[in-house]
């Protein structure tokens, strides 16, 4: 027998490039296969198709060309080229996926949620679609860039090639600004959501800016303080008072537009409808992200002076309750109180015995948790206490996740995190649904207060921290830059309820908060209203922007009721003898 000769196979020959020829090269790949978002705007707004308008698309290919080219012109050398572009492309594919998939932008606000979020959220993210996305748009050609073999010259052609790329590139944009000046300027002053969507220029550039900003370090020792004065008004120092607990409720990714306590055609809050609420219908957020809205609605600063630094390097709200001596209790269903519960007890929900089991499943807890853990406070409590429940509320793309099957009344549902499986109206019933049992949560926290007012004095405040897109613009989800956010992410809902006992505590007329609910209101107006609410006296307090202050009747008018009821009482008295 002959000897097995060893298989060898054929050495498959290596595609070699110059430098610059792979930089040229992979921008146009970027362009033509991550950029599909950027494209899909320009022809959306640009309508036009006269002679002109085609040459002025066929700039904006050579400029955006450039725009992309000439940064990796400058680490076009063999050790650093290969490894940046192959990475570029990893992070390229993954936000062109989310662009183009649920129509996000992936700038300064977007890398906070990214950063800042947990592994829950995160796992909503995960599918078998990302995963062939990045494979074919981002891992393999990145295999492929890895294997091409860079050649070079001698220095002098090298120099003279470099000089000349340079040139080249600072020429074009040149020529353009000549001949579409004024179609550049009109398509950048009107439409400034384009220069969010370069990909992956936008995502590397607010990568950086966050990394290298202050908004993202947590300030090195203890927060600046807000207020020289804390302490509590004469409401407290009623002989024989009840203990007050007063409930503010943290809502998720709830839009004004769906609640039907605000004139939606869908009955979304069948249950709030049945109960002595009012519902503020103009309310707009701080911001349009967790990140951001959650520190705002807490901090003292308006949305116009408010930065995530500062509200991280200063006190916050739940800072002067419990200096005005309060008890604070934080109960948290989400990814976390964004540096807010610090300094106050916190709880992060989990099973904790069996009768928690119902609530939770390996996904995490649904926010009926909230109210079960609201209720072992209201049983116990012997302090003043103010209990601040965070939720989970609508927060996508699993909405489908966000409400019991006892909730699925609104069909057919969108059971998926992949929009692009589902059709825009099972997505909005998954939505509608997930409100609903918003509802529930807060009409059940509602009745615990309820039954607790025998004991004390109960309130609850809820507001949503953004709102959500479904789609109108071809926009889902949420954290768009604010100033080119549709309102959809900026108007949510806010609810309010108090008891008798805690009505005539803070004097407020019930009707007057009735009348005024159309009013305009923001984030900006709870810090300040809470303090007026909770009656905590300090100089951080403007009256201006507590948004029940002017609901709130003198002390003369309620000691002058108290005497009327008090004469009819002796008058019923006498009767009776």
């Amino acid at each position: 027998m002959h000897p097995k000769l060893p298989l060898k196979l054929p050495k498959l020959p290596r595609l070699s490039l110059h430098p610059l020829t792979l930089v040229l090269l992979f921008a146009v790949f970027l362009l033509a296969v991550h950029n599909h978002r950027l494209w899909q705007e320009i022809a959306q707004v640009w309508s036009g198709r006269a002679p002109h308008d085609l040459l002025f698309f066929g700039s904006l290919g050579i400029f955006f060309l450039v725009l992309l080219a000439l940064p990796l012109q400058l680490i076009a050398f063999p050790r650093v080229l290969k490894p940046a572009l192959a990475a570029l492309a990893i992070i390229a594919a993954a936000t062109s996926f989310f662009m183009d998939s649920y129509g996000v932008l992936v700038e300064k606000t977007m890398i906070a949620n990214i950063v800042e979020t947990d592994m829950r959220e995160a796992g909503d993210l995960l599918s078998w679609s990302l995963a062939w996305h990045m494979l074919l748009t981002g891992i393999l050609p990145a295999g492929f860039i890895l294997s091409v073999k860079l050649t070079r010259h001698g220095w002098k052609r090298e120099a003279l090639l470099r000089i000349g790329a340079l040139t080249g590139s600072v020429a074009a944009v040149g020529l353009i600004a000549i001949f579409f000046f004024q179609d550049y300027a009109s398509l950048a002053r009107n439409n400034r959501q384009i220069r969010h969507m370069v990909n992956p220029v936008t995502a590397l550039y607010s990568a950086t800016v966050y990394a290298l900003g202050t908004d993202s370090r947590a300030p090195a020792g203890p927060p600046a303080p807000i207020a020289r004065l804390v302490s509590l008004g004469d409401g407290w120092k009623t002989p024989d008072r009840k203990p007050m607990l007063f409930v503010f409720v943290l809502g998720e990714t709830a839009r004004a537009a769906n609640f039907s306590l605000n004139s939606y055609d869908r009955v979304t809050n069948p249950e709030l409808a049945t109960l002595p609420v009012v519902s503020f219908t103009e309310v707009s957020s701080c911001g349009t992200s967790t990140a951001e809205s959650v520190p705002c609605i807490f901090s003292p600063l308006d949305r116009s002076d408010y930065s995530p630094g500062k509200a991280k390097a200063s006190e916050n709200l739940l800072d002067l309750v419990q200096k005005a001596g309060l008890d604070v209790v934080w109960l948290e269903n989400n990814s976390g109180c964004k540096g807010v519960c610090a300094r106050v007890p916190t709880e992060t929900l989990a099973i904790r015995d069996a009768a928690d089991e119902p609530f939770c499943d390996s996904e995490g807890c649904m926010d009926m948790l909230l109210v079960e853990r609201l209720r072992r406070i209201a049983a116990t409590m012997e302090r003043d206490t103010v209990v601040v429940l965070h939720q989970m509320g609508s927060h996508g793309p699993a909405y489908y996740r966000r409400y019991t099957e006892a909730f699925r009344r609104f069909t057919p549902t969108c059971d998926t995190s992949q929009f692009q499986d589902c059709e825009t109206k099972a997505i909005t019933n998954s939505y509608d649904n997930s409100i609903l049992y918003t509802d529930h949560v807060l009409a059940e926290a509602i009745r615990v207060l309820d039954a607790a007012s025998a004991q004390a004095d109960t309130a609850l405040l809820y507001v949503s921290d953004h709102g959500e897109s479904l789609g109108e613009g071809g926009a889902f989800l949420h954290g768009l830059p604010y100033a080119i956010a549709p309102e959809v992410q900026k108007h949510v809902p806010m609810i309010w309820w108090n008891s008798d006992g805690f009505q005539r505590r803070t004097r407020l007329a019930q009707g007057c908060l009735a009348r005024d609910r159309g009013r305009p209101l923001s984030h900006d107006n709870i810090f300040h209203t809470v303090l007026g609410l909770l009656d905590i006296e300090t100089d951080a307090y403007k009256p201006v922007l507590d948004a029940f202050a002017d609901c709130r009747l003198p002390d003369t008018f309620i000691a002058q009721q108290a005497g009327i009821a008090h004469q009819a009482g002796i008058a019923h008295q006498a009767g009776v003898r």
